[in-house]
């Protein structure tokens, strides 16, 4: 149970670095120069928000893991859905960059972490 404990709080740390500086530094962080609108920046910063209460989220599954699974379940669903999404761009507009192709296969990846919950909370009970 330790470990899928720490696994949970470092797989956290992931979307709370990128929500953190997404409100931050916001949009132009990725535009390299380039002109963005308002209201990319102002979507930008909205969705990095969401990646706090992901982690929130996450955080707060590690504390019980077999009281908040549920919690730690959706939190995995939410991050896997945006993987999708990366995929779905990658797929339509063109390959992104490389930590992007990283953090997609983490996103799709993600609910193996549910499987492992899953046989940590059956040894549990």
């Amino acid at each position: 149970m330790t470990a899928f404990r720490i696994a949970t709080i470092l797989f956290a740390l992931i979307p709370l670095y990128f929500g953190v500086t997404g409100i931050i530094f916001g949009a132009a962080q990725l535009m390299g120069g380039d002109p963005f609108t308002t209201a990319m920046d102002n979507q930008f910063r909205y969705l990095s928000g969401v990646y706090i209460g992901i982690s929130a989220m996450l955080f707060y599954s590690a504390g019980d893991i077999v009281g908040r699974a549920l919690v730690f379940r959706m939190a995995v669903l939410a991050v896997f859905i945006g993987g999708l999404g990366r995929l779905v761009s990658y797929l339509t507009v063109g390959e992104p960059e490389m930590w992007q192709i990283g953090g997609m296969a983490l996103e799709l990846g993600a609910p193996i972490f549910i499987l492992w919950q899953a046989k940590v909370i059956g040894k549990a009970s």
